[in-house]
């Protein structure tokens, strides 16, 4: 007698040459008892080929180690960002305000050093705003991001071109 289905279509529980494993592996093994349930959520071990030590966790005494990297919190670096604009600014501020303090005295050798000094003032007043940012980043620790932040806006006010602010001349 020969079956009447098609011969691809035969399945396995149907055919009765099958074997007990062959039908197992249907089988869906929901037993929660069974010792490889956990499997998927384990990590494996050191013996394991795909194991990879993760970073270790943060302690108390890695806060306090003068080595490791401080991260600094968006408000400040936000905060960090803008004054360090503003610096910009007042340099750029200094550049554009510098022909109203361009004063050449006489023709002697006292008034050549009384140009050079003055000119040396100048170029200090347009470098100064960038030399304070870049101070205060140098010298004030990231874990005072506060004081940081408050040494910057005092630089911001101290070193404004304020001949420029105030439309007045030198």
């Amino acid at each position: 007698m020969t079956d009447p289905r098609p011969s691809g279509s035969a399945g396995r529980h149907d055919d009765p040459d099958a074997t007990a494993s062959d039908q197992t592996d249907l089988d869906l093994d929901l037993d929660p008892d069974a010792d490889d349930a956990d499997d998927a959520l384990s990590w494996g071990d050191e013996s394991d080929a795909s194991h990879v030590e993760g970073p270790a966790a943060a302690t108390r005494d890695d806060e306090t180690d003068p080595d490791a990297p401080q991260v600094m919190s968006s408000a400040s670096l936000v905060g960090h960002g803008v004054l360090g604009g503003v610096a910009l600014l007042s340099s750029v501020g200094w550049i554009v305000s510098r022909d109203q303090f361009l004063i050449a005295f006489g023709g002697g050798l006292v008034e050549h050093v009384q140009t050079t000094l003055w000119l040396t003032g100048v170029f200090l007043a347009l470098v100064a705003p960038l030399l304070w940012f870049v101070a205060t980043i140098l010298l004030v620790p990231v874990q005072h991001s506060g004081r940081r932040l408050l040494v910057m806006a005092v630089g911001a006010v101290l070193l404004a071109p304020w001949p420029l602010v105030i439309g007045g001349g030198a």
